[in-house]
């Protein structure tokens, strides 16, 4: 006998084809229906994740509020997932990812106290493999998904257990069919979870409620499960919930076959589009980051309200991850409203990491020469290059700088935003250790003599003693040459490929963006626009039809980092862009940066979306 447990739950997007406040207006409406459900259905059982939801019904109907209260006492409302909002699960930060948690679970402990121990993502577009990782850290067990679905990837069962890369695990169900149903009749969804289901386990979740726009059960549902108890031969169909269903199946763990890589994909197109989302979103996520660790370095220089400001703007933050919102798939007018959240979130994280700073610096000593000081908000080692624009009254400043120890300290003078005056940013390398400071000092005093620095240019290059960058003709914008004269790429270079691009905004149903190449960027003009003993920068025009678009390929003195920065005026309609980097030699092995950590993929031509890194 195979027992069915009946997860009765209402998907709900709260921006999606809809803007926010329509959202909030769905959470209420959702769990009032939800509620009256429970109050005439004795045997029903809702499942709700989410702790936006539950916070917006507390804010704005006390009354509903207290309900739910009492329904999760009994242990018919249950609460799973336990995080801010169902997010993607591939583009935020490990950071983030571990935020949705110590923001939301302490939350659901005080005000149901519930420990939430069941993961819940069940309509995220892939699943990056440290999520288990994460969850375990956190005190969960379990986690449950849908997507890549059946057709998507192949899994060796609907209920497994997942295996990060630091071996940490949880179990999982994939939904076979889908989390919501707007049909009475639910036939179709049992069998598709009895078609999956181990006789040796002997229990499957049916997931069931009309969702997107929320919802929940209707009532016709629930009095047809209740018609149909015993009409599926060698089944039980009970009114139950991902908790009640996990700890039924845990006594067979050991047998569960064992997946140890991501769940991917579902959309690939979710990663390249709405740029503009997607860059506001990690200035909030390390803006606040910063915040944090100033906080935890100064604590003594600490504003007022902190702790609240600060989890108030991880709210806004998170609450844009949610997975119609950061994969680029809502309303156009939706992203405005992205935009001022995120925006008020860096904000925020900016005033505080100033203030901190600061009321930091007040403690230094006199000194007779300007000084900048720099901070390293960070838990991680900073060894890069600093810029600063120091106030010289409209002079030019042609003195030196010096560490510490009075040693001397190259800078570059390159150009700042304004045009209007002499080029007066300064660039100069240095190294901070994490939650560090250094105190560089701008003195006019006779300069010692500076290193010799490895930098040269040419008419259409640069070059250090390691690489030499020379632009290219027609298609191929740059070559890059090893100082053994060996190419970097083959004899088509680096270039920007232009492909027509008909699927939808998520790209459904493709794993790769494989359609006719149309064009190509074509090199118009090359200028060497910095040459100096920190760094020298070659920037190329190029253009397709009415597109546009400027890189700059860097070097640094005596460094083998090579710097690639690149702006596009797109105008291609229904076409993407591919920047092509095009390898000498074999590629045998490929590891890319993920959320936590990094995994294998294969060097295929897939789409895969990264964190940070590839090698």
């Amino acid at each position: 006998m195979i027992k069915v447990h009946l997860v009765g739950n209402a998907h709900l997007d709260p921006v999606w084809l809809w803007r926010w406040p329509a959202g909030v207006g769905e959470a209420i409406a959702t769990c009032r229906s939800a509620v009256e459900c429970l109050d005439e259905y004795p045997e029903f059982v809702f499942t709700r994740s989410d702790m936006w939801l539950h916070e917006q019904i507390e804010k704005l109907d006390p009354d509903l509020f207290e309900r739910i209260h009492e329904y999760v006492k009994t242990g018919r409302w249950q609460i799973v997932g336990g995080w801010y909002i169902q997010p993607d699960c591939n583009l935020p930060t490990a950071e983030s990812f571990r935020k949705h948690m110590s923001i939301s679970k302490p939350y659901f402990k005080e005000k149901f106290g519930v420990d939430v121990t069941v993961g819940y993502n069940v309509d995220s577009f892939g699943h990056n493999a440290m999520i288990p990782s994460f969850l375990r850290d956190e005190g969960y067990d379990s986690y449950v998904m849908m997507r890549p679905m059946a057709h998507e990837k192949e899994l060796p069962a609907s209920l497994f257990r997942w295996r990060s890369p630091d071996g940490a695990e949880v179990i999982v169900w994939r939904i076979p069919r889908a989390y919501t149903a707007w049909q009475e009749d639910l036939t179709d969804h049992i069998r598709a979870s009895l078609d999956v289901a181990d006789p040796d386990i002997g229990h499957v979740m049916c997931f069931y409620g009309v969702g997107d726009h929320g919802g929940g059960p209707t009532k016709k549902q629930i009095k047809w499960l209740m018609d149909h108890k015993n009409s599926f031969s060698g089944a039980e169909l009970v009114f139950s919930h991902p908790r009640a269903f996990f700890d039924a199946v845990k006594p067979k763990y050991e047998q569960l076959p064992i997946v140890d890589e991501e769940l991917q994909f579902h959309a690939i197109g979710c990663y390249t589009v709405v740029h503009e989302l997607k860059n506001n979103m990690r200035k909030a996520e390390h803006g606040l980051i910063s915040a944090e660790k100033a906080l935890k370095s100064y604590p003594e220089e600490a504003p007022k309200d902190t702790d609240v400001k600060i989890t108030e703007a991880w709210k806004k933050t998170l609450f844009n991850q949610f997975h119609d919102i950061y994969a680029g798939t809502s309303l156009a007018s939706a992203y405005d409203d992205s935009r001022d959240q995120l925006g008020s979130a860096r904000d925020n994280a900016d005033e505080i990491v100033n203030h901190v700073l600061f009321r930091c610096m007040r403690h230094l000593s006199e000194d007779k020469y300007q000084r900048i000081v720099a901070f390293n908000m960070s838990d991680h080692h900073f060894k890069g290059y600093l810029k600063h624009e120091p106030w010289f009254m409209k002079r030019s400043f042609d003195g030196w700088m010096a560490d510490e120890e009075g040693n001397p300290v190259p800078f570059q003078r390159i150009q700042q935003e304004k045009v209007s005056d002499t080029k007066s940013l300064m660039l100069w390398p240095g190294n901070i250790k994490p939650g560090g400071q250094r105190v560089f000092q701008l003195r006019t005093d006779e300069a010692p003599e500076m290193p010799e620095s490895d930098l040269e240019t040419s008419e259409n290059g640069i070059s250090n003693q390691l690489w030499k960058i020379e632009a290219s003709q027609g298609n191929s914008l740059l070559k890059i040459i090893r100082n053994d004269g060996t190419e970097l790429f083959d004899e088509k270079g680096l270039r920007i490929l232009v492909q027509q691009d008909n699927s939808d905004t998520w790209s459904h149903g493709i794993d790769r963006f494989r359609e006719p190449v149309v064009g190509e960027f074509n090199l118009k003009s090359v200028y060497v626009e910095e040459s100096g003993p920190v760094r020298a920068s070659l920037r190329i025009e190029a253009e397709m039809d009415e597109s546009h678009l400027s890189l700059w390929a860097r070097l640094y003195n005596a460094s083998p980092h090579i710097e690639l920065y690149i702006y596009m005026d797109w105008r291609q309609k229904l076409q993407i862009g591919k920047l092509v980097l095009p390898l000498n030699g074999k590629i045998d092995n490929r590891l890319d940066g993920i959320s936590g950590g990094y995994v294998p993929r294969p060097q295929n031509g897939q789409e895969f979306p990264l964190m940070d890194w590839t090698s």
